[in-house]
């Protein structure tokens, strides 16, 4: 006859030897951490499925033409480019803010961004990528290389503007806010657009 139990919170099994020093309870659920591995679990196994997904593998086949083909961001179609546009947009500055988006080579398609939002109908977040671009280069169009925008943003110079800083992460935490639940836009638009291959 076994002398496991269960514990008495989560109903995994344990010895009798460890019941009876924690009151019934396992290890993890003794500790206070049972809440942490269940939502490793959940987050795993939520991971597992995304991947799987057509909006993953989508995306994969995506990064894969513009970084390794000879056509790159230019070879794909309008609503790719606005799919991908948008896409890195939020990435970045969910990473690192407007200022990062702006000093990496994801600003190299601003302009895609800015029309992919139109199309979106997410004129909020338009409106916050609109006004980043003006702290950082006012009336004057983005530079298309990466290493032009760093040499004309205020927050590369070797004195930092601190204000326009300032100014830039009230954006950023603005754009956090979601105004445009933009995720959900992306998925509604590459379906409407029938990007991925099956849903």
């Amino acid at each position: 006859m076994s002398d496991n139990q269960p514990c008495r919170v989560c109903g995994n099994v344990i010895l009798a030897s460890t019941a009876a020093r924690t009151g019934g309870l396992c290890m993890p659920c003794k500790g206070g951490y049972r809440e942490n591995i269940e939502n490793g679990k959940r987050y795993a196994q939520e991971r597992k499925q995304y991947l799987a997904s057509p909006q993953a593998l989508y995306w994969s086949a995506l990064v894969d033409r513009v970084f390794r083909t000879p056509q790159g961001f230019a070879g794909l179609a309008l609503a790719e480019q606005h799919y991908y546009a948008v896409n890195v947009l939020q990435g970045e500055v969910y990473n690192g803010g407007f200022d990062q988006y702006f000093g990496n080579s994801s600003g190299d398609h601003y302009a895609s961004a800015c029309a992919g939002l139109r199309e979106l109908g997410a004129l909020q977040t338009l409106a916050l990528l609109e006004e980043a671009k003006g702290l950082l280069f006012g009336a004057q169009a983005v530079p298309a290389e990466q290493g032009e925008r760093q040499l004309r943003m205020p927050t590369y110079a070797d004195e930092p503007d601190l204000a326009c800083e300032a100014a830039l992460d009230a954006l950023d935490t603005r754009f956090y806010l979601d105004p445009d639940q933009l995720e959900e836009r992306l998925v509604a638009y590459a379906r409407q657009q029938q990007l991925f291959a099956a849903d």
